[in-house]
């Protein structure tokens, strides 16, 4: 370049400049120019741009020099123990760490003159968190199906749910909640029992629990415990219901239309039909452990679980298979199915005013 051509190009002067081809360069047989290439392949980049690349280079201390791999090594090898981890925020947040700076490291080298491969590491810290991640899922994906099968027949799903997902803490005592207590009882059961072998009437027994649990658990309720032939259930709790005592109601209604099929197959197989009393109350009560530190139970506590099972006690005396607490009528629908029968005493409190439920009336 001549100086008379360097004065036209001020831009120019004090600079090195390399002149070489680059105009047109063929690509799949055909010529494109310069400025419409997408991408240069490196077996097609220009030698000009070559030894441009590497002036620029020595202008600015040399070439860029790699690391040795000895320290790509431990940086994998670092990323890598990760996965001794166990999956948390805090791995999480490490893996985030080491990641950023490894992309740091890397730039504040290459401005240094030294290139990291970066790569490496990188992925080695990846695939052992994702690794140590996808083992702990499934480890307690098995340690939930474990503790289901082994329990479930215990406990109620939805206390089984609430177990499994850490809301129920261990250790005793509870909380206040506001929960319909259901109380349910085979009338003169000690009578049948006499006349039948143990084994028919576990038999029995458990064949009327099976179709009285699924009623409780269709309705969101928990089977609190079986009491000889009785049950006692709440509605509420652990998992809060907007209307604890219309989903009781609905499942004793469903109760009663169960124990009619239930006796049609009983009659068919010469078994006397049974006749049962069920007693709501709704109101506070404490949910949560009950028990000594050794053995213990998840139970509801409170002036309301006493009030429903007086409450059930007056079923037969009263002639109705439900018979529902004053205040559990006024939270329910479709109160003209239930007639009022006054005020009746209970042992251990004050009168209690009650309603029959006439769509299964009994005159027992």
């Amino acid at each position: 370049m001549s100086h008379a051509q360097v004065d036209e190009w001020p831009s120019v002067r004090g600079s090195c400049a390399w002149v070489g081809a680059a105009l047109e360069i063929q690509f799949a047989g055909r010529a494109e120019p310069w400025a419409e290439r997408g991408s240069i392949p490196c077996h097609a980049v220009p030698g000009v741009l070559v030894h441009a690349q590497v002036l620029r280079a020595m202008l600015n201390g040399g070439l860029v020099q790699p690391l040795g791999n000895w320290l790509i090594y431990a940086l994998a090898l670092a990323g890598a123990a990760l996965v001794f981890l166990r999956s948390s925020a805090l791995s999480a947040a490490l893996y985030a760490l080491f990641i950023g700076g490894l992309a740091v490291a890397a730039l504040l080298l290459l401005r240094a003159g030294w290139f990291l491969e970066s790569a490496g590491p990188a992925l080695a810290a990846t695939l052992a968190v994702s690794g140590r991640f996808v083992n702990d899922a499934l480890a307690q994906a098995r340690e939930r199906a474990t503790l289901r099968n082994a329990f479930g027949g215990y406990v109620s799903p939805q206390i089984m749910d609430e177990i499994l997902a850490g809301r129920i803490q261990p250790g005793l005592g509870g909380k206040r909640q506001r929960i319909c207590i259901l109380f349910s009882d085979i009338r003169d059961f000690t009578t049948l029992s006499e006349f039948m072998a143990p084994e028919a009437l576990i038999d029995m027994l458990n064949r009327y629990f099976s179709e009285m649990t699924q009623s409780v658990h269709a309705q969101g309720g928990t089977v609190d415990k079986f009491i000889g032939d009785g049950m006692m259930c709440f509605f509420g709790a652990p998992q809060p219901l907007e209307r604890p005592a219309a989903a009781a109601v609905a499942c004793a209604r469903d109760m009663l239309v169960r124990l009619d099929r239930l006796n049609a197959s009983f009659k068919a197989l010469g078994i006397e039909p049974i006749a049962i009393g069920i007693g709501l109350h709704v109101g506070d009560a404490v949910v949560g452990h009950v028990g000594s530190d050794q053995r213990h139970e998840y139970t509801v506590i409170g002036d309301a679980v006493n009030t429903a099972s007086r409450i059930e006690g007056l079923t037969k005396k009263l002639g109705y298979a439900l018979v529902i607490s004053k205040d559990v009528w006024g939270e329910v629908a479709g109160r003209e199915n239930f007639t009022p029968l006054g005020e009746h005493p209970v042992k251990g409190r004050s009168s209690v005013e009650v309603y029959g439920y006439t769509g299964d009336s009994t005159g027992d």
